[in-house]
């Protein structure tokens, strides 16, 4: 079986680009080891600890910085370009992690956790579409669940250094990774074809198919015209223009609720909270140690889903995934309702870390990275920069939401209510993968909007 189809250039292209998801996973999982150093008083720069309601604003002030930064990013990667747009991205990051390296106030970190979430939602606007545009049909699935896989590696990276080192070295080895970025991505990822085409720069459309492709001319001649044909058949869209056709309607609905689902799943609340779950849960292993376990699974089990995205389909990978996911948050609901009362969980301590060890397993092998990988493929070119604005700025609502007062909801509800609870969310994702969501593998763009038509 050949996994690897397309032109070879193109996945060298999209691995650049990748490095920028590898960057958010590091700024998604940032908290996870800096939190606990901030609540004792060894290695914590501020010479205090902070409270509970400090920690909670730390790690929901990711999402809060995330909702307004679409309402930039989209703006910018319609004007200026996908590639310029790319570049400009990792400028928050870069401020961000170094801010927060000589931080001695906690309003600092505040500001730099805003700077990563405005640099996450620009990833989230920018990514999904320079990675459509540059694929090709036999291997778009494959490079755009690509983005998961180097998410998931940046997490790993953080939860693997962040505890070992000072607050102070962990960030300033992030901004190294950021310094990488910058040039892998400008000398290997062209402007995409689609862009140039529509800012009627053939020739220079052109010379980007033939770096990405490396075919006869009359190939990359005749795929120019496709792109050509495709682009003039949108009209240049408008937030109202989302509602105006029922192919457009639809796709923005499926995108609204398959990101939001994602976030109801509670993902972002265990990437804030995992060294702070393991805490609570009383396992014999060391917190970290539990985080760099689940973590090293999630990045081995992401790389399921390219590969198989475009041979199983997108729509069976995430049934699968959904329905592992939600199996594993009521086993870890389970755990939390017989600590809580106090029966002896001492002879199960491993429960938890095989629960979420498991969960992301699941979460990696499709919902993690196929509901972004989606949108763009349903999403019609002449709408989709508006549309990924909304829907980025709804997803990023809702985990904040989620982060800020998880602490609440734990208390109120406790562990085995809050796990349930989300739980519940996914079975709800799972009806309506199952009722809505078609096969987009292998389908054209053109394709899957005639199908949203009907």
């Amino acid at each position: 079986m050949k996994f690897f189809e397309g032109g070879k250039y193109s996945y060298i292209a999209v691995a650049a680009a990748d490095l920028l998801s590898f960057i958010v996973g590091t700024a998604s999982a940032w908290s996870s080891p800096v939190i606990p150093k901030l609540q004792t008083l060894s290695d914590n720069p501020l010479g205090r600890q902070i409270s509970q309601d400090e920690a909670s604003w730390i790690g929901s002030l990711l999402s809060m910085g995330g909702i307004v930064s679409p309402l930039i990013w989209a703006y910018l990667v319609q004007k200026v370009g996908r590639k310029i747009s790319g570049i400009v991205v990792v400028i928050p990051f870069l401020v961000a992690y170094l801010t927060s390296a000589f931080a001695e106030t906690i309003e600092l970190y505040y500001f730099g956790r805003v700077l990563m979430g405005i640099g996450i939602g620009g990833m989230f606007c920018v990514l999904p579409i320079y990675v459509v545009e540059v694929a090709e049909d036999v291997n778009r699935g494959l490079l755009a669940a690509s983005t998961g896989c180097f998410l998931v590696a940046g997490m790993l990276f953080s939860y693997s250094i962040g505890p070992f080192v000072s607050i102070m070295a962990f960030n300033l080895i992030l901004t190294g990774v950021v310094l990488v970025y910058i040039p892998a991505f400008w000398f290997f990822s062209p402007e995409t074809p689609y862009y140039l085409v529509r800012e009627n720069q053939d020739q220079k459309a052109l010379k980007s198919l033939r770096y990405l492709r490396r075919r006869p001319l009359a190939d990359l001649e005749a795929e120019l015209t496709q792109i050509k044909k495709y682009l003039a058949s949108m009209t240049e869209g408008t937030f109202l223009g989302i509602f105006q056709t029922k192919a457009s309607i639809k796709a923005f609905i499926y995108s609204v609720a398959l990101t939001t689902f994602q976030q109801f799943s509670g993902i972002n609340v265990i990437f804030s909270y995992m060294q702070n779950i393991f805490d609570l849960t009383g396992s014999d292993i060391a917190p970290e140690i539990c985080s760099i376990i689940v973590a090293s699974v999630q990045l081995v089990s992401s790389f399921m889903s390219p590969l198989l995205s475009d041979k199983a389909g997108r729509r069976t990978l995430l049934l699968v995934s959904i329905t592992g996911a939600t199996i594993c948050e009521v086993v870890l609901g389970v755990y939390f309702y017989l600590q809580d009362n106090d029966d002896d969980v001492s002879g199960i301590g491993w429960l938890p870390v095989v629960s979420l060890v498991v969960f992301m397993m699941f979460y990696n092998f499709g919902m993690g990275s196929l509901p972004w990988a989606i949108m763009p493929e349903i999403l019609p070119s002449n709408v989709i920069s508006k549309a990924s604005l909304i829907v980025t700025c709804i997803y990023w609502f809702v985990g904040w939401i989620l982060t800020q007062y998880f602490a609440e909801l734990m208390e109120a509800v406790g562990g085995a209510g809050s796990f349930w609870l989300f739980s519940g969310f996914c079975v709800l994702f799972d009806l309506f993968v199952f009722f809505f969501i078609f096969e987009t593998k292998g389908k054209s763009l053109q394709e899957i909007q005639q199908i949203l038509s009907r």
